[in-house]
């Protein structure tokens, strides 16, 4: 039934070119359909509410400060980071297709891990607000200009893709040979 996916490498070693994740596996149907249900209830939620924000702090003049600027943009992130594997599980507990191309793997290990590190990033820089908000509260206006806003948020998603660059680089020059099982989903 699952089928092993091998080529031929350059030293004449077979070498893995598709992973059959194994996670669910062991799982009765029914209950992979009631868990594929409900992560997609939590995955669709999740969407919703940080479009919600998103629409919200767009709508309401109010809201259109340093502080929700940021909050906006970490909801978009956060809506792609969910989406960098949720999507592939979903796909995987509804068609029961457990594989995954090497080159789908290198693609949602670097995003996954580069929209974190940009989390990361986009986070220090809102406590960088909240620290001028706090400790100069009559020179924050001057101080976090929308331009600069900006600015730092385009640092974050500049950094947080650049950093990590080399990762997928350095995965495409190892060679995958044995078993191309992994017990994970």
């Amino acid at each position: 039934q699952d089928e092993l996916k091998f080529s031929m490498g350059p030293e004449n070693e077979t070498a893995v070119t598709e992973f059959i994740l194994e996670g669910f596996s062991g799982l009765d149907q029914r209950l992979q359909l009631f868990l594929s249900l409900v992560l997609l209830l939590i995955y669709l939620t999740t969407v919703v509410g940080n479009t919600t924000i998103i629409f919200l702090v767009c709508v309401d003049h109010r809201l259109q400060t340093p502080m929700y600027f940021f909050i906006s943009n970490l909801s978009f992130l956060e809506i792609w980071f969910t989406s960098s594997t949720s999507i592939k599980l979903l796909v995987i507990l509804g068609s029961g297709r457990r594989t995954i191309s090497l080159g789908s793997c290198f693609a949602q290990s670097y995003f996954y891990f580069a929209l974190g590190c940009t989390e990361f990033v986009l986070l220090v820089v809102m406590s960088f607000d909240r620290y001028v908000a706090i400790c100069q509260p009559l020179r924050y206006t001057a101080i976090m200009k929308p331009q600069l806003c900006i600015h730092l948020v385009v640092a974050a998603w500049v950094m947080g893709v650049a950093l990590l660059t080399y990762r997928p680089v350095l995965l495409y020059k190892l060679t995958f040979c044995g078993s191309n099982k992994i017990h994970h989903f």
